[in-house]
């Protein structure tokens, strides 16, 4: 479709998924522009939000990239910065930990509570969903690591960014309406399945071997608890009837995520242990 009615773009057909990280360099390698965007397709761009973000980043030469304001789909505020990831922020997040109440600090600094969207602010790494990268920064630090399938790749990318000196902003005069999870929402169980892979090769690339190794042995079975009381938590909710009280779009989404976890289990779980 794309190919026949619209001939005046350059299109790049792959034989099969190849990764986010390596379909984003195939277009890096043949673009020209001195800014890149990075941006998923469940977005919608408010006029004026690229010419925006390229006036901000011209105003600011020591910008490796940049990322804008991003809007749920009825408007209101996404959180959309984050710190770069820590050993104790994902045990909160991803494992029965969390449940527990433990590594609160962790969670809270990761997730940057409290940070002001209202105004221009250097961050640690923008949201991937619509991220603008100086191709003079990227230039330096080199493409996407293509050892990510999904997931971590832009985590990765702005922690080599700003290692070498280069700064990331948040700008809010941008906007962007990010619908979020409908791309990745299609993997299903196996989405699930490339996010640990990758945390894993995230964490391999920061901390010692010894220190990723230990990590991760010590993640997985605390993941899967985690899952599983999730799990038990939303089918009780469920057949008790509580998610009638809150919205339909909250409900769907649950539920999502209940299919995602309960394919995750019966399909990549073995593959996850052998991780």
């Amino acid at each position: 479709m794309v190919k026949s009615d619209f001939p005046e773009f350059f299109l790049i057909l792959n034989d099969s998924n190849i990764g986010f990280s390596a379909a984003s360099n195939q277009a890096i390698r043949l673009s020209r522009g001195r800014y890149l965007l990075l941006l998923n397709p469940d977005t919608l761009v408010a006029k004026g939000a690229l010419e925006e973000m390229v006036r901000f980043l011209d105003c600011r030469p020591a910008a490796g990239g940049g990322g804008p304001k991003l809007l749920n789909p009825d408007g209101r505020l996404q959180f959309s910065v984050r710190a770069f990831p820590t050993i104790a922020s994902a045990f909160q997040q991803f494992t029965i930990l969390g449940e527990l109440g433990c590594f609160r600090r962790a969670r809270n600094d990761y997730l940057q509570s409290g940070f002001d969207y209202a105004r221009p602010t250097t961050v640690d790494q923008p949201m991937g969903a619509a991220l603008f990268l100086r191709r003079e920064a990227l230039d330096e630090v080199g493409l996407l690591d293509e050892g990510f399938f999904l997931y971590f790749e832009e985590v990765d990318l702005c922690r080599r960014l700003t290692g070498a000196g280069w700064a990331l902003w948040y700008n809010p005069a941008a906007e962007i309406v990010h619908l979020g999870g409908e791309s990745t929402g299609q993997e299903g169980g196996r989405a699930l399945y490339y996010f640990y892979q990758s945390q894993f090769r995230y964490f391999e690339k920061v901390f010692p071997p010894s220190r990723a190794r230990i990590f991760k042995l010590a993640f997985k079975p605390l993941a899967v608890l985690g899952l599983l009381w999730s799990m038990a938590l939303t089918g009780l909710c469920l057949a008790g009837g509580y998610f009638a009280r809150i919205p339909a779009e909250r409900r769907l989404r649950k539920r999502a995520r209940l299919r995602l976890k309960r394919e995750f289990f019966s399909r990549y779980l073995r593959e996850f242990l052998r991780l």
